[in-house]
């Protein structure tokens, strides 16, 4: 049973770390446009000017199109890389904030900008929207930003109102330094870096410096934006792949083992929640437990139906 089990293991292993490259391009040989150097590397973004790829050791490395080959750029303008690129950029991403947050998004670039907020009609407005009015996971983030801004706890938005009193109309205007980030929702909010886990920061908040001094180069801040999307975007591919490994070796186990079954349970989000219908796959004894496990994990959702997935 041992090595039936080692053997089931080892094969799932190799199946998702295959799973976990199909989002990049096939590994090709890239060549400069004199033929001085070449290089073995995947695909992760690209733009007019630049192409953002990654070696076999996992390193980005960003390469202006005009110092690659001509059979080079004729790849990067094929239709093959581009639906690639194009379903890459639409890809969702799990950002993890520094109280555990979880925030389903993408980030698009680097930003600095202003928010403006301020109390209008007996309600507050955060550059001219009515909070109220704003999607419910940007109102989650705005009560976090607001907190770290005026240090202190805003739970709601009564609260949020209460503090706005005191500004008797009057606009404040705050600079938010961190990426713009789209939501599922098609929201575009400005997600400082004080928001992002320690983890997160590493992979988006290299290159800032670079880009702020940049600021008179709108293609050069465009690379340094480039460049922190292909690593966001290598980031998640791995983390997920990692993740993929980790939940199916214990699963097959289980399974393996004939202690516990596997069950998908799809879920909907409840009244009031945020969020998408989805499926997860749970390992447990029977339906009932496997139900009451996928909604300890996903608070705020109601089930919509459970089948077993292994036998």
């Amino acid at each position: 049973m041992k090595n039936c089990v080692n053997s089931i293991l080892s094969v799932a292993t190799l199946l998702l770390l295959g799973l976990g490259l199909t989002g990049l391009a096939t590994g090709r040989e890239w060549t400069s446009k004199d033929g001085s150097y070449k290089i073995e590397a995947d695909v992760v973004a690209s733009n007019t000017t630049t192409v953002v790829l990654k070696r076999t050791t996992g390193q980005l490395v960003a390469i202006e199109l005009a110092q690659l080959s001509v059979a080079d750029n004729e790849y990067i303008r094929s239709q093959t890389v581009e639906d690639a690129a194009k379903k890459s950029a639409d890809e969702m991403q799990t950002w993890t904030g520094v109280e555990g947050l979880k925030v389903r998004g993408k980030v698009l670039a680097f930003g600095k900008q202003e928010m403006k907020v301020q109390r209008k009609l007996g309600k507050v407005h955060i550059d001219d929207k009515a909070y109220s009015m704003i999607d419910p996971l940007h109102q989650v983030l705005l009560l976090k930003i607001f907190s770290h801004l005026e240090e202190r706890k805003f739970e709601n938005e009564a609260q949020l109102e209460e503090w706005a009193k005191s500004l008797g109309g009057k606009p404040k205007i705050y600079t938010l330094e961190g990426v713009l980030m789209e939501l599922e929702s098609g929201d575009k909010v400005s997600a400082p870096f004080f928001l992002f886990s320690s983890e997160d920061l590493k992979v988006l908040k290299p290159g800032w410096e670079l880009w702020l001094e940049k600021q008179e180069s709108e293609e050069s801040q465009e690379r340094e934006s480039l460049m922190m999307r292909s690593a966001a975007m290598a980031y998640q591919r791995d983390r997920a792949a990692n993740q993929q490994i980790e939940v199916m070796k214990l699963d097959m186990l289980a399974a393996a083992t004939g202690i516990i079954a596997i069950w998908q349970v799809g879920l909907i989000p409840g009244p009031g929640v945020y969020g998408r219908p989805m499926a997860v796959m749970v390992p447990a004894q029977n339906s009932e437990y496997a139900a009451t496990l996928a909604l300890q994990k996903n608070p705020g959702y109601t089930v919509l139906a459970v089948r077993r997935a292994s036998r």
